[in-house]
């Protein structure tokens, strides 16, 4: 039987859902809202707002209006606030912000580890704004019209809204972001590019371009003079190498307590130019260092934490899954004057495959990525070390590593908020665990 094509009919859109009433914020900073069809999670909404919203999405609703706003709401400072997807916290108060924090936190260690900190201390904070001291930039190149667009990723989309000047990047990497895209549009470079990352380092601010092919020799005259006019280092990122435009550069520094650390442009420093110091000072007075200690540093970078704890007596032990953080990290050791044993393995991997696996150590420190430490927690807890500091940037995956703890007689005496990330719903938290 012949089959007679029908249109489907056109879906409806979505009408407004008025008078909602956000009941809470999420993990994510979004507020929350019970609607006829579920819960719904609504970005830049505080709780107790009344708000009119239409439902885009599964889980997602989208903001029309705010009809009667929170006490806590502040008019964003940022002119790219309702484009750019970064600072999606600019619309609550400050103390609001590190109060949902530590909220947070809280109540995902209570859903997911059946655990409470025995002492909450407060929250940890420095600038809230031009703070940031590394940015990474999206770049297009639009070859029809010649155009280079440089700037950041908007909300939930590829799409790049470009930017003349950052709120909350450090005052040398903003005043760079006008001139950078000039220089950069001028390049033959620039259809190559895939991303650019603004670093501001000790001696000077850098400028990291990843990049898919070589440089053209006019390409590196232009690029020398813009380093030299705005006094920045330009580094190019291949695929596999890294290279400094001009081969008189010298490897960039970053400040860590009592020491400057050099490291390559692509390795990681963490975001705050005061916190992250302070973070480390934090970290020394909860261990608790004992001269001649065994202390385990686990995901150690170059040295940011490391080289203090020698300086501050112990026989640290740091473990690094990058070959060559850890080549810098025993140099930054050598130069400051310390000794540190520093090698490189997969903390997935099991460690009595490692020669260091069968050391005993009394403490231990570890700053994970978001995917957090499952497999070296369980390690940790099979040995006697007494005393844990865990670094974390995610709740979620905190809340999953202190279960562990907690199933093997581990108590969370102290914890605190590090406001790392002001005006986003980013944070990071510093934790003190202890055997009974």
């Amino acid at each position: 039987m012949a089959q007679i094509y029908k249109p489907r009919p056109h879906q409806a859109k979505n009408k407004p859902l008025l008078a909602q009433t956000v009941v809470g914020l999420d993990h994510q900073g979004r507020g929350i809202i019970r609607t006829p069809k579920g819960v719904r999670f609504v970005a830049n909404t505080l709780p107790g707002e009344t708000v009119d919203v239409v439902v885009d999405g599964k889980y997602t609703a989208t903001l029309l209006k705010v009809t009667k706003p929170s006490a806590q709401r502040l008019k964003p400072p940022c002119d790219y606030y309702d484009s750019c997807g970064g600072c999606d916290f600019q619309h609550v108060d400050l103390a609001a912000q590190v109060a949902h924090k530590q909220q947070t936190v809280q109540e995902m260690l209570s859903k997911f580890a059946g655990i409470e900190a025995q002492a909450w201390l407060a929250p940890l904070q420095a600038d809230a704004w031009h703070y940031r001291r590394r940015a990474r930039l999206a770049v297009h190149y639009d070859r029809k019209r010649q155009q280079l667009t440089l700037g950041f990723r908007a909300a939930q989309s590829k799409r790049i809204v470009a930017i003349d000047s950052c709120l909350t990047l450090a005052q040398p990497l903003n005043k760079l972001l006008k001139p950078l895209r000039d220089a950069l549009a001028k390049l033959a470079l620039a259809k190559h590019l895939g991303h650019v990352e603004l670093i501001e380092f000790a001696q000077q601010p850098a400028v990291l371009l990843r990049v898919a092919t070589r440089l053209e020799d006019t390409d590196k005259s232009q690029l020398e003079a813009f380093a030299q006019a705005h006094n920045v280092a330009v580094w190019l990122a291949y695929e596999h190498t890294v290279e400094p435009l001009m081969a008189t550069q010298a490897l960039p520094q970053y400040g860590t307590v009592g020491a400057l650390l050099s490291c390559q442009p692509t390795d990681f420093i963490q975001s705050h130019r005061q916190l992250s110091q302070t973070m480390v000072a934090q970290a020394l007075a909860w261990l608790d260092i004992q001269a001649d200690e065994r202390v385990l540093e686990l995901f150690a970078g170059s040295g940011h934490f490391t080289i203090p704890l020698a300086q501050a007596g112990a026989k640290v032990t740091a473990i690094e899954g990058v070959t060559s953080m850890v080549e810098q990290l025993q140099q930054n050791a050598t130069v400051n004057g310390v000794e540190v044993d520093a090698f490189c393995a997969n903390l997935e991997q099991p460690w009595p495959q490692q020669s260091w696996g069968a050391t005993n150590y009394s403490k231990a420190l570890l700053d994970p990525a978001r995917a957090g430490a499952a497999n070296a927690v369980q390690e940790i807890v099979k040995r006697d070390i007494q005393r844990v500091v865990y670094v974390s940037c995610a709740p979620d995956t905190l809340a999953r590593d202190a279960a562990t703890h907690k199933a093997h007689g581990y108590v969370l005496k102290r914890a605190q908020v590090i406001d790392m990330f002001p005006q986003t719903h980013h944070i990071e938290v510093i934790t003190l665990f202890e055997r009974e």
